[in-house]
């Protein structure tokens, strides 16, 4: 569980197994084993992934299906640049009409 919420985020950046394992200052075949689910990582990496992806231990073990926006963890394989730009957007555009009906919420109760 722990190996594939991993890859996912890391996929998700659009980085390498060395690219992360740099970052987090194990070597490639360390951090490889960690997405195999063969070795959990100890504390101090654990910390230092949740940190790097800005998301919970929880969310990382697969005790929270959403990451700290509230969002749920979407898997991404098969989607190319332009669909994620489309993603964000859509996700950019709630944001902003969630935004404009707190305000006119706010407005009406004055």
């Amino acid at each position: 569980m722990f190996g594939d919420i991993l890859m996912k985020l890391r996929k998700q950046k659009k980085l390498t197994q060395e690219d992360l394992a740099s970052a987090l200052g194990v070597a490639r075949t360390t951090y490889s084993s960690y997405e195999q689910n063969r070795r959990m990582p100890d504390a101090e990496i654990q910390n230092k992934i949740a940190d790097f992806f800005d998301v919970s231990l929880d969310f990382l073990h697969g005790r929270q299906e959403k990451d700290h926006d509230g969002l749920a963890f979407f898997d991404y394989d098969g989607l190319d640049e332009k669909d994620m730009a489309k993603i964000e957007g859509y996700i950019e555009a709630l944001r902003q009409q969630k935004k404009e009906a707190e305000r006119f919420n706010k407005m009406s109760d004055k």
